[in-house]
């Protein structure tokens, strides 16, 4: 696992518990607001059955002052209008009570207590037509009393409830303080243990790195050969970083190899111009000056092919997009050809390509000059269709494969003229553009052909 996965993976976890410590907030939130619904629901229901508790002991002396007192009619009618609204009042708050969220016990009690009352109504309007004060106490009392207790026992139950209530949030509290703690330590340990385990590997990854560099510069070691793992970010680097050892590698190679050949190339036209200069020293001859003149105008060409080959090592691409029409004529213009019906050119599709226009008009240059240098028979043929560029000439079929001519000075063994060095130009330059050059022999003709 790379050291960005892991860290991903880290805050992923991390946040996951985040977000389950803020799921747990919510709905502490919403559970203590249903506790608190609950508790101000008791304490509404405790209120109703108190005001039901004054509401008994005012009708009791209101009941006990009309029998008693006979000297006032106006003032027993206004007690008696009084006791009227005390009883409307009290069924008033029957529905409510019943209505609320209460076990069945808890509903048969509290209808209980509102038959009482209205047995007491009938037992008051009953000995009030009778005037019989001595038969309402004895059956009064009773009833008072009973409803006195079921309303005591009704306000304890609700009391007891209230307590019960508040006995399960505070329970509740005190869970959610623990589990916020646990998941609080359990996150922070989580990230401490990643977070080490990712520094400890990095460490690790950064050690091994720099013994391999040492190695690399004590036993003079072209790459860095210690394992670091694979998918991780320090090997990606490392990998590129021998990429780059072996370009520059290659690069040192190409290089000693080029001196080695420049050495047993130049051999040849340097002891030809040795072997002619002592011959003008013996007769002046026009012919042998002019021997001369090839011979240096030969390792000009020479000297000029081994720099652009060199410096291929090291070209920066400018890419543009142009027609493959613009490519050939400015590969044509360059060639500076005295006879223009040596090449025909067959245009079937002018399509568009994407490139460094100076370098592929340098390899098309080449690979038009090679045709016509080693025809046998003129014209070469240059043509496009389906994306592909075609450059044809009239001859042998090359005796080796294609990548044998793709290495430097390679040539056909009874070839005199050229260095061997154009093929592998337009091979360097292709591979740049991540090209490639195809070859084929058809009908006594030798195709070369590049597809963009």
């Amino acid at each position: 696992m790379t050291i960005r996965k892991k860290l991903f993976t880290s805050f992923s976890l991390i946040l996951i518990i985040i977000v389950f410590i803020i799921a747990i907030f919510f709905y502490t939130m919403l559970h203590l607001n249903t506790i608190y619904l609950e508790q101000n629901h008791r304490f509404e229901q405790i209120r109703k059955v108190e005001k039901l508790k004054e509401y008994k002991n005012a009708l009791s002396w209101i009941a006990l002052d009309i029998f008693i007192d006979k000297r006032n009619n106006e003032v027993i009618v206004q007690k008696q209008n009084r006791l009227n609204e005390l009883f409307k009042n009290i069924y008033l708050l029957e529905n409510p009570l019943l209505k609320d969220k209460e076990t069945t016990i808890e509903k048969e009690r509290t209808q209980l207590i509102f038959s009482h009352f209205k047995k007491i109504e009938e037992l008051i309007k009953r000995k009030l037509e009778k005037n019989d004060i001595e038969q309402f106490n004895i059956q009064f009392k009773p009833l008072r009393e009973a409803t006195s207790f079921l309303i005591i026992e009704k306000i304890d139950l609700l009391q007891q409830k209230l307590d019960e209530t508040e006995k399960l949030k505070n329970n509740f509290i005190s869970t959610i303080k623990v589990e916020l703690v646990i998941l609080l330590l359990v996150a922070f340990l989580l990230s401490f243990i990643i977070s080490s385990k990712v520094i400890h590997d990095i460490q690790t990854m950064l050690s091994k790195l720099n013994d391999g560099i040492l190695q690399l510069l004590n036993n003079n070691e072209h790459t860095i050969q210690l394992d670091i793992g694979k998918n991780n970010e320090l090997n990606v680097i490392t990998a590129n970083f021998n990429q780059y050892l072996k370009h520059k590698d290659q690069i040192i190679q190409s290089r000693e190899e080029l001196l080695r050949n420049i050495s047993h190339e130049l051999k040849t036209p340097i002891t030809k111009g040795k072997f002619l200069i002592e011959k003008i020293k013996e007769e002046k001859n026009n012919n042998t000056i002019q021997n001369i003149n090839d011979v240096f105008c030969d390792i000009e060409k020479l000297t000029s092919k081994l720099l652009q080959r060199d410096r291929l090592n090291f070209i920066s691409l400018e890419s543009s997009s142009f027609k493959i029409t613009t490519l050939i004529l400015e590969s044509l213009e360059k060639l500076s050809i005295d006879d223009e019906s040596n090449i025909l050119v067959d245009i079937v599709d002018d399509f568009e390509i994407k490139g460094d226009i100076y370098y592929l008009n340098m390899a098309i240059k080449n690979l038009i000059d090679n045709a016509i240098k080693y025809s046998t028979k003129l014209p070469i043929h240059i043509k496009t269709a389906n994306n592909t560029l075609y450059i044809q000439n009239y001859g042998n079929k090359l005796s080796n494969d294609l990548v044998y001519y793709l290495q430097p000075f390679t040539r056909e063994p009874n070839q005199q003229q050229g260095h061997g060095l154009g093929l592998n130009i337009v091979n360097k330059i292709l591979q740049i553009h991540k090209l490639k050059l195809h070859y084929t022999y058809e009908d006594s003709y030798n195709i070369f052909s590049i597809k963009f």
